[in-house]
């Protein structure tokens, strides 16, 4: 009989949207004086079954959400994923079909709802798929498979064993043997065992441990793969396999129109499964204990250039395969996606130390697609909360005195897959992004020289 499993934070009545509300919620649960260094206190866990006591500890916050309409600006005035400049050139392919956006209009009539009943068929139903759809295609057999609820079945509890033992994935801290690809997407590996169990991703075997963090096993270095532990995140459902092919398939097919031909494109979306590590955290403890935990995230778009120091990933993907609750269902979902991109954030800056250097604030670039809505997250930090979680783990959670310093995430969403206006915008900021990588590399010369 497998182990019950626990849901992120659990316990927690609500998501700390303010710093007030943060402050609060450390005082509701006797936090003031946790510490970094006792974020393991209560047993090794993933970021999908973050306790909420480390999940305060961790000092995020989600200000309230802001719909689809207010994305595309807040993220250009940022001046960090892209600016007005991109975001005007991307709409500006897409209204002149040029490149093969056109495809995008037949996209829209096959799987968005009609805004008005049509009367006929259209004429690009006249052709074949591919000629239709081009690079989007495959989208039309996954989105009727996503729809198909035959495919959600009732889980069985008794096959609720954990991720299975033998599959190998791709560990970000973990040293290689060989040199590492340009994507993820071009390693690989032995085909991996497939157990039929649909379950929920914010579920996990959970084993209660006592105060004290887990020792980290560390596999031979010379390999860049790893076999799962206890504290390893679960591997993603089949049908949460589904959603990334559509994730993966809508956002690269888009990638691939705006670059020329090449046997290595850039951008292009991939649903490699990639786990990164927070810590482990500096501690006073006289005992050799490894206070980290991991976070699976479930694919990517890479940097158009490799950048020194930093990950592969300029943007990150989530996928969960039903649609998510707007009240307390979406409590665990946040929790999680707060430790996917607090661990991205401890990758990014582990090894580069110019942070300390420098006044200047940070930003993550999540996707997260529930279902067949997707919504993007905007992480942002500076170098006082780097300082928290690098620094002396023994800094109380909430001081006396000082400034604290926190980690905002703002959500921008629900874009339903099915309303071609909110699918539209959601692809105009991804273009957006895109546009941006590109416009650094030789690739960026076909949508420029489509544009002039």
């Amino acid at each position: 009989m497998a182990s019950p499993r626990r849901q992120a934070v659990h316990g927690l009545d609500k998501i700390p949207s303010t710093k007030k509300e943060w402050h609060e919620a450390i005082q509701k649960y006797g936090l003031q004086q946790r510490t970094l260094e006792q974020l393991c206190m209560e047993g090794g866990f993933s970021a999908s079954t973050v306790p909420k006591e480390a999940f305060l500890t961790i000092r995020c916050i989600w200000p309230e959400k802001k719909q689809p309409k207010d994305a595309s600006m807040y993220i250009a005035n940022l001046e960090y994923f892209f600016n007005e400049d991109h975001s005007y050139d991307a709409t500006k392919l897409i209204n002149r079909n040029i490149l093969g956006l056109d495809k995008l209009k037949t996209l829209y009539r096959i799987i968005c709802n009609p805004k008005e009943p049509r009367k006929q068929t259209p004429p690009e139903y006249s052709g074949t798929l591919a000629d239709g759809l081009g690079p989007f295609s495959m989208l039309v057999n996954v989105y009727n498979q996503l729809l198909d609820r035959s495919i959600q079945a009732t889980i069985d509890e008794h096959l609720l064993g954990g991720a299975p033992k033998r599959i190998r994935f791709y560990d970000a801290p973990r040293p290689s043997a060989v040199v590492d690809p340009t994507s993820p997407t071009r390693q690989v590996f032995p085909s991996e065992e497939l157990i039929m169990v649909d379950t929920e991703m914010t579920n996990v075997g959970y084993h209660q441990s006592t105060a004290r963090c887990p020792t980290r096993m560390h596999p031979p270095a010379a390999s860049s793969v790893t076999e799962p532990t206890d504290e390893e995140p679960p591997r993603r459902t089949p049908t949460e396999t589904l959603v990334m092919d559509f994730m993966v398939t809508l956002l690269g097919g888009l990638a691939s129109l705006v670059q020329a031909l090449s046997p290595r494109p850039l951008c292009i979306a991939n649903s490699f499964e990639t786990t990164y590590t927070f810590g482990s955290i500096c501690t006073t403890s006289q005992q050799q204990v490894n206070v980290q935990f991991r976070a699976r995230i479930d694919g990517s778009i890479p940097f158009g250039l490799s950048l020194a120091g930093m990950p592969r990933e300029a943007a990150i993907f989530e996928a969960k395969r039903a649609e998510r609750g707007e009240s307390g269902g979406s409590i665990p979902v946040l929790a999680q996606h707060s430790m996917e991109h607090v661990a991205y954030i401890w990758k990014r800056h582990e090894d580069d130390l110019m942070w300390k250097t420098s006044v200047k604030t940070y930003h993550t670039f999540m996707v997260a697609q529930d279902h067949l809505q997707f919504r993007i997250s905007i992480g942002t930090y500076d170098n006082t909360y780097l300082e928290y979680i690098f620094g002396p783990g023994t800094q109380p959670v909430h001081p006396a005195q000082g400034k604290i310093p926190f980690f905002e995430i703002q959500e921008f969403g629900p874009f339903d897959v099915t309303n071609e206006e909110e699918l539209g915008e959601f692809l105009r900021i991804m273009l957006s992004f895109i546009l941006w990588q590109l416009e650094r590399t030789e690739s960026g010369t076909t949508f420029k020289r489509a544009l002039s």
